[in-house]
């Protein structure tokens, strides 16, 4: 983020010192007046969606015959949008959304118990048969600021600074499924131990995690400058510093086990309430269209 936000300022800079090399010129007409309404979107968001929003890999770790291969699958994606009302020719009301999506799928190949209790070539990870554990990791998150900014104008460049507040919420749950199923004649199955990661034979197993959901609340103070392609486009960098509090829910499991002759499934509690005070400065290259 660092390096986007120095290589955005060095545009500007370019951009600026060519501006500055022309006849001096009045660009009021192509900026924003009362009443002009904006959206923006940050591209910093997006180049990193496209280059980071797929991704798969394998490993062979064939020493341990049960931990064969690997494979995980995960979605990024993290829009922020802008929208703007300018309550004057310098100053203007500010929403700011964003939306976070992080889903992880990850799966293991382990031992099949049942089908290599006859198979002649079970000791060998070559030709033993295989099941394959599964872990899938859903996070969602939705952010909502309400600032305020007041900009000055320098040819076609426009600075400003203002403060907002905001709040943000997450959403967490994780699902785990597994091959070797729990049974009278198998009670502790193989299974691929996703928090340790590593494989076990242990009695109890977890099936889904819920609840650890993080809510956000703060504000936040930023600067930045917009250069104005056109009347109606405009590229712009700013920085932001967020002061927040955070305040994570109790966190909860459900797990299953073989108990009374059958599989026996409850929950537990596996994290307390916590919360926390976090200062983070971050960056935004926006691309904003006026109307």
């Amino acid at each position: 983020m660092k390096k986007l936000i120095i290589a955005s300022l060095c545009v500007f800079a370019v951009l600026y010192t060519s501006q500055a090399q022309e006849t001096k010129k009045d660009f009021s007409d192509i900026l924003p007046k009362k009443g002009t309404l904006s959206l923006g979107l940050d591209l910093a968001n997006m180049i990193r969606f496209i280059g980071n929003s797929n991704s798969s890999h394998g490993t062979f770790n064939y020493p341990d015959y049960n931990m064969v291969t690997s494979s995980q699958q995960s979605i990024m994606f993290n829009p922020t949008l802008f929208g703007k009302y300018f309550l004057s020719d310098n100053t203007a009301l500010r929403l700011r959304f964003g939306i976070g999506i992080h889903n992880v799928t990850r799966r293991e190949f382990i031992r099949d118990d049942v089908a290599n209790l006859n198979n002649p070539l079970a000791d060998n990870w070559l030709t033993e048969a295989l099941v394959v554990d599964e872990m899938k990791e859903r996070n969602t998150q939705l952010e909502l600021g309400i600032g305020y900014e007041y900009r000055r104008s320098l040819w076609r460049m426009q600075g400003y600074a203002g403060a907002e507040i905001f709040a943000s919420y997450n959403f967490h749950k994780e699902y785990y499924t597994y091959g070797n199923k729990i049974s009278a004649t198998n009670q502790m199955p193989t299974s691929y131990d996703f928090w340790m990661d590593q494989i076990v034979n242990a009695p109890v197993r977890m099936l889904q995690v819920k609840g650890g959901n993080r809510i956000n609340y703060g504000g936040a103070i930023f600067t930045g400058a917009d250069l104005f392609i056109s009347k109606n486009i405009s590229i712009g960098a700013e920085f932001d510093l967020f002061i927040f509090g955070t305040y994570t829910t109790e966190e909860v499991g459900i797990g299953e086990t073989w108990k009374l002759d059958q599989v026996y499934v409850a929950e537990r509690k596996l994290t307390p309430v916590h919360t926390g005070f976090d200062v983070q400065p971050t960056g935004f290259f926006n691309l904003s269209v006026y109307f």
